[in-house]
């Protein structure tokens, strides 16, 4: 199954009625699109990246977007892994 992950949906400075899709907490601050591929590799699933692509209620900001195979996981557990991952690929890079 494909599922397709906007850096918009784990973004923390955005609200609910905007795109995000889980927490403030779980959230991280501006995500970018090679944070989420590297939380990815992390967890080990197989994903392709559309850079040219934007976010429908943000159509002029090239966000990019990412699509996982993948089928072990609902969206929102994909999201909170890739958000947790995401924090801590940038505590390991301080």
């Amino acid at each position: 199954m494909e599922t397709i992950i906007w850096p918009i949906y784990i973004d923390s400075s955005v609200s609910r009625k905007q795109g995000r899709k889980i927490s403030q907490q779980e959230g991280v601050e501006e995500p970018k699109t090679r944070e989420i591929t590297q939380a990815l590799r992390k967890l080990k699933l197989n994903y392709t990246v559309d850079h040219s692509k934007s976010y429908p209620s943000s159509w002029w900001k090239k966000s990019g977007r990412v699509v996982v195979n993948q089928d072990q996981k609902t969206k929102l557990e994909l999201l909170r892994a890739i958000a947790k991952n995401v924090k801590y690929i940038r505590r390991e890079s301080k």
